[in-house]
C-alpha cells in the first residue's frame, strides 16, 4: 500500500522513523538544496509500496526469478533487456516498520555491488503529516495486507507511519537532476544513452 490519510492517532506499534534529508518539507528549516538523491541516476524507478524489495530484486537481478516472465517483460520494456545496473537508482518506500531491517539489509547488499538502491521508510500521499495503517494478521505473506485498511475488522493492528507529498519528493530529489556523465547500458530505442547534462 502506498497511500494514505492524514491521522494523529497514535501507534500501538510505535517506531521511531529514519530521518528525511534535510531538504523536504517537514523540515521547516529546509534550504535550497546543493544535490539531489537522484543525481547521476540514469534511470529511475520508484518502488512506491514497496513490501519486502522483491521488484527491485525482479530488476536488479532477473537470473534468480527465472519464472517471473512478466515482470521480466515489463522491466525489458521500460529498462531495456541491455541494461546495466550502474545505471539505475531504486527508491523503495515501505513504511511497514517490520520490514525496515529488511531494507537495511538490501541497500547494504546492493551498495557492496555498487548500485544504488536508497530505502525510504514513508508511505506516499498528497500531504505530508502520518496516516493510519494497519497490520492485517498475514505476517506469513509477508504483511502484504499492511495499508490503511482494517481487512480483518477488529483483529487488525494500528500503526502509525510518516506520509510525504510525492510530488513534492519528485521535484525535489528528482526532476532536474544531474544526469551521470558515463553510461553503461545500451539503450538504443529506449531513452537514448546521452549522459552528462541535467534533466529538466
Amino acid at each position: 500500500a502506498s497511500t494514505s490519510s492524514s491521522s494523529s492517532t497514535k501507534s500501538t506499534a510505535p517506531h521511531t522513523p529514519l530521518p528525511l534529508r534535510p531538504n523536504t518539507k517537514t523540515n521547516i528549516n529546509a534550504t535550497t538544496p546543493k544535490s539531489k538523491l537522484a543525481d547521476d541516476c540514469h534511470h529511475i524507478y520508484l518502488d512506491l509500496g514497496s513490501n519486502i524489495g522483491i521488484h527491485s530484486r525482479l530488476l536488479y537481478q532477473p537470473h534468480l526469478y527465472p519464472h517471473a516472465l512478466k515482470s521480466k517483460f515489463l522491466f525489458d520494456q521500460q529498462f531495456g533487456p541491455h541494461r546495466h545496473n550502474n545505471d539505475l537508482c531504486v527508491f523503495a518506500f515501505e513504511p511497514n516498520p517490520i520490514h525496515r531491517e529488511r531494507h537495511v539489509n538490501l541497500t547494504r547488499y546492493f551498495g557492496q555491488l555498487g548500485w544504488r538502491y536508497h530505502y525510504l521508510p514513508f508511505a506516499v500521499s498528497d500531504s505530508y503529516g502520518n496516516g493510519t495503517f494497519y497490520h492485517n494478521g498475514d505476517g506469513h505473506k509477508e504483511e502484504i495486507g499492511f495499508g490503511d485498511h482494517r481487512l480483518i475488522g477488529k483483529g487488525a493492528v494500528e500503526e502509525v507511519v510518516p506520509t510525504i507529498r510525492l510530488v513534492d519528493w519528485i521535484r525535489e530529489e528528482v526532476r532536474g537532476r544531474r544526469l551521470p556523465k558515463k553510461v553503461f547500458g545500451k539503450y538504443g530505442g529506449i531513452y537514448g544513452g546521452g549522459g552528462g547534462k541535467t534533466q529538466k
